[in-house]
């Protein structure tokens, strides 16, 4: 009886152990991250999001050429991104009417998120900008439930192409 007393003690530390060394086995060179994976962008400032944007949206990457043209004629009506007084962007969080300061975090692995401040890098509240060049941004919003609803966004700027190049 005092043997089965013991073993019971021990049970928890074994499993703790034999997980422990699971998870070493798992931390070699093979195990990629998708940090890892994914391509770096170019850093991106809260300047360079500052202007007038035509917005679209899809669901299924087959959509995203016609969704840049569709964005691009959103400019009839644009998303307005204004500058922030602590040096963030004015712009919609998802589900909430009025717009406010978010900012633009980086982190470490080459990744650009947007949201509120207060809240670290990939909260939930926050969108990713996943794609950037010259003229556009794509975001995905990192919470699944509202990225399954607003699917991925696409900025197109509509400033035209002459007043672009003449300011960068």
């Amino acid at each position: 009886m005092g043997f089965a007393i013991v073993r019971r003690a021990y049970l928890p530390t074994a499993f703790w152990l034999a997980g422990a060394a699971l998870l070493a086995g798992c931390a070699g060179d093979d195990v990629v991250s998708p940090a890892v994976t994914t391509p770096a962008l170019p850093p991106v400032t809260a300047e360079q999001l500052v202007g007038r944007w035509g917005l679209g949206s899809y669901h299924r990457d087959t959509d995203r050429d016609r969704t840049v043209k569709e964005a691009r004629a959103q400019c009839r009506n644009p998303y307005v991104i204004k500058a922030g007084a602590d040096g963030g962007v004015i712009m919609n969080l998802a589900d909430e009417k009025e717009p406010r300061e978010l900012l633009v975090k980086p982190t470490r692995e080459g990744r650009t998120f947007i949201g509120p401040g207060e809240r670290p890098a990939g909260d939930l509240t926050d969108m990713e900008i996943i794609a950037v060049d010259d003229t556009s941004f794509t975001v995905q919003w990192v919470d699944p439930d509202v990225s399954s609803r607003y699917g991925t966004m696409v900025y197109v700027n509509c400033a035209p192409r002459s007043a672009r190049t003449a300011a960068g």
